[in-house]
């Protein structure tokens, strides 16, 4: 079946809606991307909020631009994995001590926090199979998804949300 016509066809059938806006998506593939300067580029551009479900934070340049975007003014919270949130090599204490609010799951709660995702300003999202902390770009195979879309965008609000109400702050 053509293109065109099965596009056509879904719309008749209601599988997509006739809204005016459209989601906009962008996707980056790493080890050939450049998926840690497409998030840091998408966090400095942040002017009010910046919401992060996380696994951990051991990258000190991802740290310093969480504390950056904090010291423009950007509300920033985080849910981290409360196991991973104890190594060393976490950056989960020194953000604490500048200011930013952190929560934990794991500990008494069974599983881990294993989301990667951030909502900026309630508008975009970021998500996908990529480790923040980015460790290993240059050679894993992993992606992030950039979506515009406010459907999309509310999705992910409600689960953070839902997160932050329950979990515990760490100080």
């Amino acid at each position: 079946m053509r293109k065109d016509i099965f596009i056509l066809l879904c719309f008749l059938m209601g599988f997509f809606q006739s809204s005016p806006t459209m989601a906009q998506i962008e996707v980056i593939f790493s080890p050939e991307g450049v998926i840690k300067e497409n998030l840091f580029k998408e966090m400095e551009s942040t002017t009010s909020s910046l919401d992060l479900a996380i696994h951990d934070i051991t990258s000190h340049k991802l740290a310093q631009t969480l504390l950056k975007a904090k010291g423009r003014g950007v509300k920033v919270r985080i849910i981290a994995d409360s196991t991973q949130a104890k190594k060393k090599s976490s950056q989960i204490t020194l953000m604490i001590h500048q200011g930013i609010l952190i929560k934990v799951l794991g500990g008494k709660e069974q599983g881990a926090m294993n989301h990667r995702f951030a909502i900026l300003d309630g508008k975009k999202v970021i998500t996908g199979s990529f480790d923040w902390s980015g460790a290993y770009e240059k050679r894993d195979y992993e992606n992030i998804l950039i979506l515009q879309d406010s459907e999309v965008v509310a999705s992910y609000q409600k689960e953070f949300d839902w997160l932050w109400r329950l979990k515990r702050v760490i100080r």
